[in-house]
């Protein structure tokens, strides 16, 4: 799961001056909490694979150090544990200030919780607060500034969407309470059309779909299908859904990418061990005798286990049905997302197929645009190139990224030229994964796609082809 959220955060904008590296901060008085609820949030936190970064140092001197700022800096969220020691720590006050101005100008989400402490308290800063601020009144008499600095940080914080943890009983509510609003807004956070603008053009409306069909919030288990040729996305799509999804409340996940290539090379047997070991963090299953085949004891793991699962390029309902087959023993909620070029692998176990099509015309251009000129609309000289490419891409993501890579930086001579090679001899890495799905394909469609390419071939128009197929289909069957 790190890996993939790493993978995302490195496709992230280049027009971005700074890069997160945690989901979380956590801002905390060590020892009122230490040893105590920031202990038990940070391994909630963890436990989800929400990367956050506690100081496990103990707070010395009056400033905090250059290492803490970059973390607050580098931080998706911060999470501000206020409790009755807070206010005395200088170290505490300097990391609000640092926080609430990342908040102004990074956009960072803040998250004040009130710990054994009631909100009016830290806002009109009274009572062990007010006695802290007398305290640094007299020892900052001659930085007043500071401190005013410091009473308008508590108030703004206090003034922010928080919990109470009067609210929450026993206390592990609260940490789930936390953990729960954290997964829910971190994929708001990593908004795909601000951080991901031009690597995942056009993809939004699909992402919605699918998170609409997969229907999180129905207590069956789900099987959810992408399909679609070859290059039009259906990976990265998935890739997406999973890293949105996994936030939610799932206690196992795992994507295996590139089944159809890791059946053929490790078999069945490989495959089912490595999902059920991933699934319930049990590297013993692995090392089990082969054939392996899931015991009453596994069974009853997975019952108690809400998963989300996606599986990569499967190409044959062999595949699919060793992989998922016994799913419904996963607890209720569970779901499973399969990405495929053949839909007749669909047919028995999905709950639903969503065909995912190609770009439209101005998705496309502003997808070569990105890969050939580094944005969205290209030089004048460029624009009738542009278009003629986008022409012979119809459609498929993976033309507009191979071409514009390939015409970075190339002269408009170079653009006509290599326009022209196309037009007889296919580029070779979008001819690479079109194989796959013509090789996918069985003997008589095959065929079919040959008679196909052939009349188009010979002039003849789509529509054209389309009628005669119309026509010669039933001669097959």
């Amino acid at each position: 799961m790190l890996m993939l959220r790493l993978v995302i955060a490195s496709m992230a904008s280049s027009s971005l001056s700074f890069q997160e590296k945690y989901d979380v901060f956590l801002s905390f008085r060590g020892e009122d909490t230490r040893n105590t609820f920031a202990s038990y949030l940070y391994a909630a936190l963890s436990a989800k694979q929400i990367l956050t970064f506690m100081d496990h140092e103990l707070e010395r001197g009056d400033e905090i150090s250059p290492t803490l700022r970059r973390a607050i800096e580098e931080s998706k969220i911060s999470v501000i544990i206020f409790s009755e020691n807070y206010a005395s720590s200088t170290w505490c006050l300097d990391e609000l200030v640092q926080i609430l101005e990342c908040k102004k100008t990074r956009e960072q989400i803040v998250i004040p919780i009130f710990y054994g402490i009631d909100p009016s308290v830290v806002r009109k800063q009274k009572g062990s607060y007010g006695v802290s601020f007398a305290e640094l009144e007299e020892r900052f008499r001659d930085r007043m500034e500071k401190v005013h600095q410091w009473r308008a940080a508590l108030t703004e914080a206090s003034n922010l969407c928080g919990l109470d943890s009067k609210d929450f009983r026993p206390e592990n509510k609260l940490v789930q309470k936390i953990v729960e609003d954290i997964s829910v807004k971190l994929p708001k956070y990593l908004s795909f059309n601000e951080q991901l603008k031009g690597h995942l053009i056009g993809i939004e409306k699909h992402i919605k779909e699918i998170e609409s069909r997969v229907s999180i919030s129905t207590k069956d288990v789900r099987i959810i299908a992408i399909w679609g040729m070859g290059g039009t996305g259906k990976t990265t799509l998935a890739s997406v859904v999973f890293q949105r999804l996994s936030y939610f409340q799932f206690e196992g996940y795992y994507f295996l990418w590139n089944v159809r290539e890791e059946y053929s090379r490790y078999g069945a047997n490989h495959l089912r061990k490595k999902l059920l070991s991933e699934l319930l963090n049990d590297e013993s299953i692995l090392r089990m005798d082969t054939p392996f085949v899931a015991s009453p004891f596994i069974n009853d793991k997975l019952r108690r286990k809400k998963v989300l699962i996606v599986l990569d390029d499967v190409d044959s309902s062999t595949q699919l049905e060793a992989l998922v087959e016994g799913y419904y023993h996963f607890a209720l909620g569970s779901r499973i997302i399969v990405t495929t070029r053949n839909a007749q692998v669909l047919k028995k176990v999905a709950d639903d197929i969503y065909k995912l099509d190609g770009l439209n015309e101005i998705e496309s251009l502003e997808l070569l645009n990105l890969h050939a000129f580094g944005k969205s609309s290209p030089p004048k000289n460029y624009a009738m190139l542009s278009n003629n490419v986008i022409s012979y891409a119809d459609g498929n993501p993976l033309a507009p990224k191979v071409l514009g890579s390939f015409l970075h930086s190339k002269s408009t001579d170079e653009w006509e030229s290599a326009l022209n090679k196309l037009k007889r001899i296919p580029n070779k890495d979008i001819l690479d994964v079109l194989r796959i799905s013509y090789e996918g394909l069985d003997k008589g469609e095959q065929n079919l796609f040959l008679d196909i390419a052939c009349l188009i071939n010979q002039s003849f128009t789509r529509d054209d082809a389309e009628k005669m197929l119309v026509q010669v289909t039933p001669l097959r069957k």
